[in-house]
């Protein structure tokens, strides 16, 4: 099975680019992917979640929060309004039927995100979708059958029940967004 599939080019991401320079604090203040996990994947990564479970459901625990819900857009998405445009035009894209969690990722240079499956209600429910927001050369989202050297602007559809990692070995910040969308095309 093919594990990712160039789907778009062209998107318009330099509007969210210059927002997110502009707003740098919005990464990290969400920090539940990490906190309390010495293992987690993602230690060496601050993102911005833009849209996923409500906020006020974190209180019941990670299991619960990460249990079947309908997503909802954070309060960081009023920050971020250039992300809506993106997103809609993936579902349009795609024949999407309900949109999940969106997030936008940081990796510093020389960071990592381990090899590891996405597991649970959300991850596999939804497909998931990678758009470049900045990813110079060296920086690659990995997986057991190839590499995604991503260019600003392009999507791809990727298969998160298999393993997959990021490297970042360039000299800035790589930074992408994950769109979570059901399809038509799902039982």
């Amino acid at each position: 099975m093919q594990n990712f599939l160039k789907i778009a080019d062209g998107l318009n991401v330099l509007p969210l680019q210059l927002a997110l320079v502009r707003q740098p604090e919005l990464f990290g203040r969400r920090s539940a992917r990490k906190d309390g996990y010495a293992d987690s994947p993602h230690l060496a990564m601050s993102d911005i979640w833009v849209r996923y479970n409500h906020p006020d459901n974190l209180a019941k625990g990670m299991e619960a929060f990460n249990s079947e819900h309908d997503s909802v857009w954070y309060p960081e998405a009023a920050y971020i309004p250039e992300v809506r445009p993106i997103v809609m035009h993936l579902m349009a894209l795609v024949g999407g039927e309900r949109l999940g969690g969106v997030l936008i990722t940081k990796i510093p240079p020389g960071g990592t995100i381990a090899p590891h499956v996405d597991r649970g209600w959300h991850a596999e429910y939804y497909e998931k979708f990678y758009v470049p927001i900045q990813n110079d050369p060296g920086a690659v989202f990995g997986f057991e059958d190839g590499v995604i050297e991503g260019r600003p602007g392009e999507a791809y559809w990727f298969y998160n029940g298999r393993p997959h990692w990021v490297e970042n070995n360039s000299a800035r910040d790589r930074i992408a967004m994950i769109v979570c969308i059901r399809t038509h095309k799902e039982n």
